[in-house]
Formats: structure tokens, C-alpha cells, sequence
């Protein structure tokens, strides 16, 4: 059908599932996906449908020397104008000496990328992130000709935005997950064709992620469930200071706790400090998160806004335990709204706010209607928005259109180059013509 190549920064990772399991559904729908990783993959548990990535994947750094210096040549060569407008490109919108030197890196990067994809005929290129994988994706995609696109999240429009705006406007399908994700960055970035930015959802396996038997039986303390890495953003302290005041109020309960990270510390302290040790348990990383979302009776997802500004975009652990009808409680933190409708499809509560959140915990355990209720139309909104299925055969025509060039939603009047003009105030034909195919620089 066609041979696509995906690049992220680490594959395959624990704490990005969407990313494979898509990959593995593009491939069930007839792609050729071959996978790329700027680095080599963490030593971590990994979920057995990703393991087979280990030995497929090919990574970028360290690069195999001859295949590196061969492609440097070949396009230095062959498409200088390409490969030096680029260089210069990337030179020149790094806003400091050390960001030069990493952006240096991900043009060097693209073009043993792109190196790489010409040798494997590969006929686009999809990024996840819109850091630096897809740095690198533009820079392969802009001295080949390969076409490309990326998806972006959130750390990498939040905390770490790079060439954003240049990406959108050069990528053939630039993509984000969410209806803010897009809000926010059509008014903090100057994209100049915002139609050019769609929402392309993260999903899950509905098959896999199937309600619960109603025959299955609970302990009988409640479990609260929460899952995800144990960094700052996640917001489990404010949990562990709900289940602070859950206890001191008489409520019976157990809260675990899935996830690995920096914060576990402060968080093994908070726990010991609320005289929590009987019933709240940090569980450490876990490669299959089902077996939890069966035993739970609440889900809990409290985000905040770190330090940095960096957010979660949408949790996928959110959607798994709507879709196996667990009742979630989130925060009204980035695009979580949408997928979280207070008194619809769960409960959301400020940020940061334990007091809040206890009441909210509260309240699911004690009635058993509402958690009912909510967790069937939580099934229900991940049926209609978060299939696996549908949501990838979206992509992958999307795809399809702009390959072939028969996109039916693109501007007929839209111009297949970029003009980056809104950035510096100059026109600069050189990098127009960069993206363009040409093979004449001409400088303004």
C-alpha cells in the first residue's frame, strides 16, 4: 500500500503506548511502517505487543559511520541547495549557542534519516512530537523530498517548542490531539494557514480494553487507581493529600498507585508523613495496566501545571479506564475537557486542589449510581472519539491524500513551499525554494 517511516525520540517506551500500538494497527490496515529512534530505549518493562520493536528498530544515535558520512555526502552532493539551505535554516532559528548546537544535531540527524529512507523507499514521513523528532523529520523530509508530518502532544508545544510555527507550515500533515492543543498554538505561534492544523486523536484498542464482566467482584475497600509517570505534572501528591483527608474523615479505601519516576521520593515521603503506609502503595512501573483498571472503582487523573509549564495532553490511561468503564475523576488541565465531561463522562475538579478532589472521591464511592453512569457513557465517548481502529484509518487516508496529492480539505490556492517571512520580517527566497524541490539557493 505504501511504506511510511516513523520517528520518535526513544522506541519503543513504557509511557508511550500510543505511539506503538498505532504502528502495530497502521500495519494490521495494509502500511509498511518502518520505525526510527533518534535514541536507544530505557531499560524498562515493556508490554509484550512492543517488544518485537527492540530488534526492528533502527536507531539514529550513534549512527553506523559509512551509512552517516555516505548520506552527508549524497545530498551535500546531489542537492546542495536542499542541504545547505536547511543547515542554515536550522542555524539560524536556534535562539541560543546551545540550542545551535542541537539543532545542528537534528539537521544531521534528518539527513542520515533521510539517507536511510531513500536507501528503504520510503514514501513519508511521520514524526511523534514536535520537538525534536520532528526536527528531524523536517530536515530529512526538506533535503530528500520525502514528504512529512508529525503529531504534537504537549511537552513539545508547552515547554519545549521548536520551529514550530516553520513545521506547520512545511509539513504535509501537521497534526496535534486535541482542540486546545490547536487553540493554543494558533494564538501563541504565528501559523499563517491555521486550517493546515488538524486534531488527530490519540485512541485505544477497544477490543483489548473491554468493559468488566458485571460477575467480577470487588474487595471490599474501594480501590482508587491512579497510573502514570511519577513526575510533577501527573499531580499525585495532591492524591496522596486526598487520601490524607479520606482518612481522616472515617473513609474506607486502598489507593495504588502505577508509575516510575523522579517524584517518587517526595512521594514516598507524603505518604509516610500522612501516616498513609496501610493504604496508599506506590506500585512502580507496570507493563500490562489492565489488570489494575479490572480492580479499580475510581480512576484518578489530578494534572497540574508544572513548574516549567509543561501539561499533560490528554492521558491515555484516561481513555483505557473509560473505555474498560472505570469512573475517572481529572482536572480541567489542557485538552482533558474533552475527553473528561464534568457529569458526563466522569468528574473534573480545579487543579492542585485535594480537598476537591477527596469530596470527588468521596462522592464516586458512596453512590453507586453515578459511578454507573458515568462509566458507561465514559465507554460510550471513547467508542465514538478513541478507537484505535477508526482513528488510525483516519490517519493513514490522510496520509494516503497527501502523498498522492489529492487532498480534498487542502486550500487549492495554498502553496506547496513556506514562506517564513512572519518570523524574521525578510523574505528570504532561499527558503522558500529549501522546501520547494529546487536546486538554485538564492539569497535575499
Amino acid at each position: 500500500m505504501i511504506r511510511i517511516a516513523y520517528i520518535v525520540s526513544r522506541f519503543p517506551k513504557l509511557s508511550e503506548t500510543f505511539v506503538f500500538r498505532e504502528v502495530n494497527e497502521l500495519r494490521r490496515q495494509g502500511a509498511e511502517v518502518l520505525c526510527f529512534s533518534i535514541h536507544r530505549p530505557m531499560q524498562e518493562p515493556l508490554p509484550p505487543d512492543a517488544e518485537h520493536f527492540l530488534k526492528e528498530t533502527t536507531y539514529l544515535w550513534p549512527p553506523h559511520p559509512a551509512q552517516f558520512f555516505a548520506g552527508m555526502l549524497k545530498f551535500a552532493a546531489t542537492r546542495p541547495a536542499e542541504f545547505f539551505g536547511t543547515l542554515k535554516l536550522f542555524w539560524q532559528h536556534a535562539p541560543s549557542l546551545r540550542d545551535k548546537k542541537r539543532f545542528v544535531l537534528h539537521f544531521l540527524e534528518g539527513v542520515y534519516l533521510a539517507h536511510l529512507c531513500k536507501q528503504r523507499g520510503v514514501e513519508y514521513i511521520h514524526a511523534h512530537f514536535a520537538n525534536g523528532p520532528s526536527s528531524v523529520a523536517m530536515a530529512a523530509s526538506a533535503v530528500s523530498g520525502i514528504p512529512f508530518g508529525f503529531t504534537s502532544h504537549a511537552q513539545d508545544i508547552y515547554s519545549d517548542p521548536l520551529m514550530l510555527d516553520l513545521k506547520i507550515a512545511a509539513a504535509k500533515l501537521p497534526l496535534t490531539i486535541s482542540s486546545y492543543n490547536r487553540d493554543y498554538i494558533i494564538e501563541n505561534f504565528p501559523v499563517e494557514n491555521a486550517a493546515r492544523l488538524r486534531v488527530q486523536r490519540v485512541a485505544v484498542d477497544l477490543a483489548h480494553f473491554r468493559p468488566r464482566r458485571s460477575t467480577e467482584t470487588h474487595e471490599e475497600s474501594p480501590l482508587i487507581l491512579a497510573i502514570g509517570r511519577l513526575v510533577p505534572k501527573k499531580g499525585f501528591i495532591h492524591l496522596i493529600r486526598a487520601c490524607e483527608i479520606l482518612a481522616q474523615r472515617g473513609i474506607n479505601f486502598r489507593c495504588w498507585i502505577v508509575g516510575e519516576g523522579p517524584e517518587r521520593p517526595a512521594l514516598q515521603a507524603a505518604i509516610a508523613a500522612g501516616k498513609l503506609q496501610d493504604k496508599v502503595n506506590l506500585l512502580g512501573a507496570q507493563t500490562e495496566v489492565k489488570k489494575f483498571l479490572e480492580r479499580a472503582d475510581v480512576f484518578v487523573m489530578p494534572c497540574v501545571l508544572d513548574a516549567g509549564g509543561d501539561r499533560d495532553g490528554i492521558p491515555t490511561t484516561l481513555m483505557e479506564a473509560m473505555a474498560m468503564q472505570v469512573p475517572v475523576i481529572s482536572t480541567n488541565v489542557s485538552g482533558i475537557p474533552e475527553l473528561v465531561q464534568h457529569e458526563q463522562t466522569g468528574l473534573l475538579i480545579p487543579p492542585a486542589n485535594h480537598e476537591a478532589l477527596a469530596q470527588a472521591v468521596c462522592r464516586l464511592i458512596v453512590d453507586e449510581k453515578l459511578r454507573q453512569e458515568l462509566a458507561a457513557e465514559g465507554r460510550r465517548h471513547i467508542e465514538i472519539y478513541h478507537d484505535l481502529a477508526a482513528n488510525t484509518e483516519k490517519l493513514l487516508q490522510n496520509i494516503l491524500r497527501q502523498v498522492s496529492g489529492n487532498d480534498a480539505g487542502r486550500n487549492s490556492n495554498e502553496p506547496d513551499s513556506f514562506d517564513s517571512a512572519s518570523l524574521s520580517g525578510r523574505v528570504s527566497a532561499w527558503r522558500r525554494k529549501v522546501f520547494a524541490g529546487t536546486l538554485t539557493l538564492q539569497f535575499a
